[in-house]
C-alpha cells in the first residue's frame, strides 16, 4: 500500500529590498557573528512588517463591517471574539524587543557610544 503525504504550502511574503546594505558597508569587516546578527535584524524587520500587515487587515475588516449596512450581530461578534490582533500585537512586542537588542549590538559594533550624537558632517 502506498502512503500519501499531504503538504500545505504557505505563500511567502514578498521579499523586501536589502535594507541593511548601507549598514553592512559602514561596519568593519563582518565576522560570522556580525553576519548572523544582521541576518536576524533583517528577519526581525520582515516579521514586524508582516505583523503590522495582519493588524492592518484586521482594522480594514472591522471598518468594512461597520460600513456595511448588511453586517449582522454574528459578524460583529466574530470580529470581537475571533482571532483578532491581540495575539499578533503580543508577538509584535517580542519581535520589536529583539530588534531593539540587535540594534544595540550593531551600534556597539560600529564603535560609537549609543548616547553620542550624530557624526560631524
Amino acid at each position: 500500500m502506498r502512503r500519501r503525504i499531504a503538504v500545505a504550502l504557505r505563500e511567502a511574503a514578498p521579499v523586501a529590498p536589502a535594507h541593511l546594505a548601507g549598514l553592512r558597508q559602514r561596519l568593519p569587516p563582518e565576522s560570522d557573528r556580525d553576519a548572523v546578527v544582521l541576518d536576524f535584524l533583517e528577519d526581525d524587520l520582515a516579521e514586524i512588517r508582516g505583523s503590522l500587515g495582519e493588524v492592518s487587515r484586521y482594522l480594514s475588516d472591522v471598518e468594512a463591517a461597520l460600513g456595511d449596512a448588511g453586517t449582522d450581530r454574528d459578524r460583529l461578534l466574530a470580529l470581537a471574539l475571533g482571532r483578532g490582533p491581540l495575539e499578533q500585537l503580543e508577538y509584535l512586542s517580542g519581535v520589536i524587543q529583539n530588534l531593539r537588542r540587535r540594534l544595540v549590538q550593531v551600534s556597539t559594533r560600529m564603535g560609537r557610544s549609543i548616547t553620542a550624537g550624530p557624526a560631524p558632517a
